[in-house]
């Protein structure tokens, strides 16, 4: 999966930089587009417009995006509590039942119908928020363009003075998430320290709790 980015100063495909290259370095990242693929359509696209200009998925079937979103929306809420909730720390809600046929919260998820548009008749993408721009013949890679983009994060990311570098010059500089985005990055929750299972002190979050109980035998 590859969001295509205007701003962030990592690896990317065909000459654009993404915003996800399956590193697994930066596991709050991770747990941030993960949230957001898993989300709603609208409030996943309001996240969107802040960072790419296009967004990128693998459809088909087998190991596709869509096959492995139950674990992106898994490690969306372990940064993310709020997504599916303290209640629920494996995301259990987010997936399909044995029918094949899609959990609610599957149903209304951005990767869902971004994998799902044009396959299934009750499926449908908002055109005001994501256009499909480029399909492979068998529909296994799809491009959806993000529409009306903000232009202020898109400066703002593009501002050589907003950029954090290991020296000045340097082709290597950190990416930062613009400001709009700042309500939701506050959010977060470090994962490494709610998640050291050898950590003697600090809060846990319920994902940990829940695996530490099953370890011990008691669920």
């Amino acid at each position: 999966m590859a969001w295509w980015d205007y701003g962030y100063q990592i690896t990317g495909i065909a000459r654009r930089t993404s915003i996800a290259d399956g590193n697994t370095w930066n596991h709050e990242h991770i747990a941030t587009l993960g949230r957001t693929l898993t989300s709603p359509e609208r409030k996943a696209w309001e996240t969107i417009r802040h960072l790419a200009d296009y967004v990128l998925v693998w459809a088909g079937g087998g190991g596709d995006d869509l096959a492995k979103s139950p674990h992106l929306a898994r490690i969306g809420n372990s940064v993310f509590p709020d997504h599916c909730g303290d209640d629920d720390p494996k995301c259990s809600k987010f997936g399909f039942y044995g029918d094949d046929t899609p959990t609610k919260m599957m149903a209304r998820s951005l990767l869902y119908k971004l994998c799902q548009f044009g396959v299934d008749d009750k499926v449908s993408v908002d055109p005001r928020l994501f256009q499909l721009v480029h399909e492979t013949e068998r529909g296994l890679m799809r491009v959806y363009k993000v529409q009306n983009v903000s232009q202020e994060s898109k400066d703002w990311v593009a501002d050589p003075q907003n950029r954090e570098c290991d020296a000045p010059g340097s082709w290597y500089c950190v990416g930062k998430y613009p400001p709009a985005l700042e309500p939701l990055i506050t959010k977060r929750r470090n994962f490494a320290q709610l998640e050291d299972f050898n950590s003697k002190g600090g809060e846990k979050s319920a994902y940990a709790k829940l695996i530490e109980r099953e370890r011990r035998g008691e669920l």
